[in-house]
């Protein structure tokens, strides 16, 4: 028998791919266990997307660098980071022994069936991607992530991801209506649809539309909640406001990237919006689903960005007031179009000090966008019990709020009613109703 423990830093991406992983090498006989003592294989699945999120991963190898001096066992990289430094991997770090990239993924028990323990081998030739069928969440059984596509063609000038994830590919609709109804039979409540850019959907092998992709998921499966990641506000039309707004499963959650509240930034970073055609497309959100949780991406500190131009992301944050945001300052990615033609010329200092005044903004309004919905009701799915009380449980709204309550295991079997009667901190609490 072999012994693996996996463990998944990143998107939610990742957190599909992990549950792809898992379950290919459970079929093909080995187990999966929960404390990385009882692994003879470790399993690491990386993100390239930021510097932080690669630094994590060379910490962690060393820890399991030490842990190799105890135990006689396998290190297997996954993922983005893989991808981008396939062979090279072994130049920088001598604990790793095999690196598998994001096109190999799927090979992985074949792969590990053939290791020989005195060589070390890199896997990242491309290949035809392969869609897996979704699995149930394994922390929550009525959750399921469901890839709709792989890779992106936007080549946003700061990012990776098109060169570790590779052009974009669609999954046939077909297959994916037969997926979330396998999902649906057995007690999946909620699916996250996944892709790098989920609204150009289906353009480049014909397939239908996203806008259409949905409806035929809304009307042709028992689902009940239909959420979806990541959206690029070049591509998100109004149809697709229609389509959330009007029909019922569609989750009232968009995750939509803004990066930056600058139109001289905007464009640098290639993203091919304007800040005055983002307003409008929040201006109809907000008309058409007056409470809508609208969240986003920002980046402080690009190259070239003037005090003026930050001013622009700060004001634009305090107008539209989103509900929530991931906020980060500006690293260098290799091989990007950014690194190749700008120079990153904001001093760390000021890129740090742009960053504190944005969260401290953000933070403000969120709460104040939360305190707002106290005395909503809610539709919830249980998550888990509280760590603070065995008699709370945690769940996530419809809307992707995150809410706790008091209940016992009976809230576990179904959707809840909740309704917000406080705020603490920064944690809604409810009532079930």
């Amino acid at each position: 028998m072999r012994f693996f423990y996996i463990e998944t830093y990143g998107c939610q991406m990742n957190k599909a791919d992990s549950n792809a992983i898992i379950n290919e090498l459970l079929e093909n006989d080995y187990i999966q266990v929960d404390d990385y003592n009882n692994a003879d294989i470790i399993i690491i699945n990386t993100c390239s997307v930021r510097i932080t999120a690669e630094n994590r991963i060379w910490g962690r190898l060393g820890f399991y660098k030490n842990q190799k001096k105890k135990k006689n066992i396998v290190i297997v990289i996954v993922g983005c980071m893989a991808q981008r430094l396939g062979n090279d991997f072994f130049k920088f770090n001598d604990t790793v022994d095999i690196v598998i990239g994001t096109y190999q993924k799927d090979n992985i028990a074949n792969i590990l069936r053939n290791y020989g323990h005195d060589k070390k081998i890199a896997y990242i030739e491309e290949k035809q991607i392969k869609f897996s069928n979704s699995f149930p969440d394994r922390d929550n059984s009525k959750k399921a992530f469901v890839t709709i596509s792989h890779g992106c063609n936007n080549f946003c000038s700061y990012c990776i991801v098109p060169y570790v994830r590779g052009r974009e590919i669609s999954r046939s609709s077909n297959e994916i209506i037969n997926d979330i109804n396998n999902l649906a039979a057995k007690g999946v409540i909620q699916v996250t649809l996944l892709g790098q850019n989920v609204n150009s959907y289906g353009s480049e092998n014909n397939d239908i539309s996203f806008n259409e992709l949905l409806k035929r998921i809304s009307r042709e499966t028992d689902i009940k909640w239909i959420k979806f990641l990541s959206s690029h506000p070049k591509d998100f039309n109004d149809d697709l406001i229609e389509v959330v707004a009007e029909e019922g499963k569609v989750a009232n959650w968009i995750h939509l990237a803004l990066q930056s509240g600058s139109n001289n930034v905007l464009k640098k970073m290639n993203r091919k919006y304007t800040i005055e055609s983002f307003m409008e497309k929040v201006e109809k959100l907000k008309r058409y689903i007056p409470k809508i949780n609208l969240t986003t991406d920002i980046i402080v500190g690009f190259p070239g960005e003037t005090e003026n131009d930050y001013l622009d992301t700060y004001n634009s944050l305090k107008q539209i007031r989103f509900d929530d945001a991931y906020m980060y300052k500006y690293n260098i990615r290799e091989n990007t179009f950014a690194q190749n033609n700008y120079i990153d010329d904001i001093p760390e200092e000021e890129k740090t000090d742009r960053l504190t005044q944005i969260i401290d903004l953000q933070r403000s309004i969120t709460r104040e966008n939360k305190i707002n919905r106290i005395n909503d009701q809610f539709e919830v799915i249980s998550e888990c019990f509280s760590k603070k009380s065995e008699n709370e449980i945690l769940g996530l709204t419809k809307e992707d709020l995150m809410i706790i309550y008091n209940g016992d295991n009976s809230c576990f079997l179904s959707i809840n009613k909740i309704k917000a009667v406080r705020l603490e901190g920064n944690t809604l609490y409810g009532e079930k109703i």
